[in-house]
């Protein structure tokens, strides 16, 4: 009834907006003449654009685009105002980070799995396997296409100063106990310069994480839901035992298999270690908004990223210091070692295409993404800009960027796919390596809950009350800046479970099993 009374209520908006533009806008060759699609995508436009769109014109499918960028921080806030008021668009990306989920619920964009499954769209449809579709539905409906390369996130990295590391006798760092030493030399060395950078919102984000893959082989899969909590399943992973939140004390864990019930193995080591380490960081690291312009601008010897960002990162570092040479350390050990099932994945993605549920464009929207990927030609166009002028194919998988090119195209908005990836022909031989075994399904193992999505819309007083204690601490105990984290989790525990911390557990459990009886059936 909500997904429907919302529809009703953009609709009827839409109905103003369009009445309001016959008596005020203009006409001529905009996307209110019916020949264009309406779009909004996510950055900043890409010098050449203009060109890129002019060759789209002369070889694509007849589907004209009206292409709106929308910066990274305004983009929360225009997917909010322009949807929600049933404004004229045809094509929008979204993001778990963004409106997906709050949009998904309240049906503001168009379920595509009939579109998807019907055929009329071959090449969209072979985009994925029927497994990844099938995971990236939202309650029940596939209301975004992912835009993903891999089944995972990037591999997790710290980039670092070679340089510095060799002018220091550590060399290649290969392990948490060659970062700490290069962490300790500059230190002691280097006294303008912090020797890890971070950022605000995410502190030592993945170093010393949890191992997922060796958690879900034991039946157990971590996930946020009022704070972050570990998911107990019985030995076939068909229905919940248990869900204990992360610093609960041990007998919390009696059901859990014994090297866990101490609780140390979810979280508590962790976050013991990054107090600890504390020390590496500025001491405002709370406040740091541009970790990346500290490292590149050398005030701090490391920064943690992924190596998706290895080109743009290289580039930057030797454009700011030509002197300067960038080092990287793998930081999940059987990742490192590139072994088969070292990363976990739910199959999900975290960039989405949507088609908001007031188009009236949606064939022309679809005919335009199948095009897109329908050929290596039709993808590169769009990711890499005019071949000859803003890069060169190398092989059949590389390319190369010319003096002068300056066209940037952000793929996580809209091209990212699998079956379409080319790599930079400047990438070192090991960061290429890791970079395809990032491709292969085989380095992945399959989360028992891939595919599960929590629906909140039943418990958002809940919710809300357990996430505003939550979120109290999170910040700081990601950055390592409580002397007694486990103190402080176990408050935090206690005051959840006092305002609705049982509702929302007993609403997951519920759901999961739910999702697992159809999966199973």
């Amino acid at each position: 009834m909500k997904r429907n009374l919302f529809k009703i209520v953009a609709l009827a908006a839409a109905l103003v907006l369009a009445i309001g533009c016959l008596s005020g806008c203009g006409g001529g060759d905009s996307a209110s003449s019916g020949d264009a699609i309406n779009v909004i995508l996510m950055g900043s436009e890409p010098t050449g654009w203009s060109d890129v769109m002019a060759k789209y014109d002369e070889i694509g499918p007849g589907v004209k685009l009206n292409v709106e960028w929308v910066a990274q921080g305004d983009m929360k806030d225009k997917l909010n105002l322009r949807l929600t008021a049933g404004e004229d668009y045809d094509l929008v990306f979204d993001a778990p980070f963004l409106k997906m989920k709050d949009f998904a619920a309240d049906g503001i964009y168009t379920p595509l799995e009939d579109y998807i499954s019907s055929g009329d769209y071959p090449n969209l449809q072979k985009a994925y396997t029927d497994e990844v579709w099938k995971a990236n539905y939202y309650y029940g409906h596939l209301y975004g296409i992912p835009n993903m390369r891999t089944y995972g996130n990037g591999i997790d990295c710290v980039y670092y100063r070679q340089d510095l590391a060799d002018k220091y006798g550590i060399g290649q760092i290969d392990s948490y106990d060659q970062l700490q030493d290069f962490f300790e030399a500059i230190l002691a060395n280097e006294p303008a310069m912090i020797p890890l950078g971070v950022g605000s919102t995410r502190g030592f984000y993945s170093m010393f994480a949890q191992d997922g893959v060796g958690m879900a082989k034991d039946h157990i899969v971590r996930m946020s839901a009022g704070g972050f909590c570990h998911v107990l399943l019985n030995d076939t992973d068909t229905e919940v035992v248990d869900i204990v939140y992360e610093g609960s004390e041990p007998e919390a864990y009696a059901k859990f298999p014994e090297k866990y019930r101490d609780g140390q193995l979810f979280g508590q080591e962790r976050f013991q270690k990054l107090t600890e380490w504390r020390k590496y960081l500025e001491t405002d690291s709370l406040n740091q908004k541009d970790d990346q312009s500290i490292f590149k601008g050398g005030k701090a010897a490391a920064i943690i990223n992924n190596l998706d960002a290895y080109e743009q990162m290289q580039s930057d570092l030797k454009n700011s210091m030509p002197d300067a040479q960038l080092g990287t350390f793998v930081i999940p050990e059987a990742v490192r070692n590139k072994e088969p099932e070292a990363r976990l994945t739910n199959l999900q993605g975290n960039n989405f295409i949507c088609i908001p549920a007031t188009s009236k464009k949606v064939d022309k929207t679809l005919t335009f993404l199948d095009w897109l990927m329908s050929s290596q030609e039709n993808h590169d166009l769009f990711e890499l800009g005019i071949e000859g002028k803003d890069w060169t194919a190398v092989g059949d998988d590389q390319y190369s960027i010319p003096d002068g090119a300056q066209y940037t195209f952000p793929g996580y908005v809209l091209t990212w796919n699998p079956n379409f990836v080319r790599f930079s022909d400047e990438l070192p031989p090991d960061i290429l390596e890791y970079k395809k075994y990032d491709l292969e399904e085989s380095a992945y193992y399959p989360s028992p809950l891939a595919g599960f999505i929590f629906d909140t819309s039943n418990i958002q007083t809940e919710m809300t009350k357990v996430n505003a204690i939550v979120s109290e601490n999170a910040t700081a105990l990601e950055h390592g800046a409580l002397p007694d984290p486990i103190a402080v989790l176990r408050q935090t525990n206690a005051e959840a479970e006092q305002n609705g911390r049982e509702v929302i557990r007993e609403e997951l459990k519920n759901q999961i099993n739910e999702f697992l009886a159809d999966k199973n059936s």
